[in-house]
């Protein structure tokens, strides 16, 4: 049995090519197909198919296609916008180096703190404080000793 030859590909008009090759993006072709040929009877698929051989076209034609990269002023603006996100990225920074830091200290409170509560103070050996350029927020009042020195035991009675 003879199979029946299928096209690869389907038959574009002139007029589709020079619309995909006026479009940037396939958001845009599609927009702008679905206005120029209303009553077409093509799928989504077909669509995007005439958009995925927009090279073969320009090839065909001796055209390049638009390049992003060599308008001034989408460089111009992508210049800003890194300089923008450095500047913000640099601000979180520090912020969060300043908010390392004064968890350092917080957590060496209280590992001094607990340290006195246990009783196990002569091996503590307290670490020096580097001075931030920020003021660090001081505790509001230390923890004082709330346990006994001698433990009493529990009596349960009936």
């Amino acid at each position: 049995m003879q199979k029946t030859p299928v096209r690869k590909y389907q038959v574009v008009e002139e007029a589709e090519i020079d619309l995909v090759l006026q479009c940037r993006d396939s958001r845009e072709f599609y927009e702008r197909y679905l206005k120029v040929f209303p009553d077409t009877k093509k799928s989504l698929d077909s669509i995007s198919k005439i958009w995925k051989r927009r090279s073969e076209f320009a090839k065909k034609r001796q055209l390049t296609l638009p390049a992003a990269e060599s308008s001034t002023k989408f460089a111009q603006d992508i210049v800003a916008l890194i300089a923008e996100q450095t500047k913000i990225m640099g601000e979180i920074s520090a912020l969060t180096k300043e908010n390392l830091e004064v968890n350092r200290r917080i957590l060496a409170a209280l590992k001094q703190q607990n340290q006195v509560l246990t009783g196990h103070t002569e091996h503590t050996a307290r670490e020096p404080q580097i001075e931030s350029s920020r003021q660090t927020p001081a505790l509001p009042h230390p923890l004082q000793k709330i346990a006994s020195e001698m433990q009493t035991p529990i009596l349960v009675g009936s």
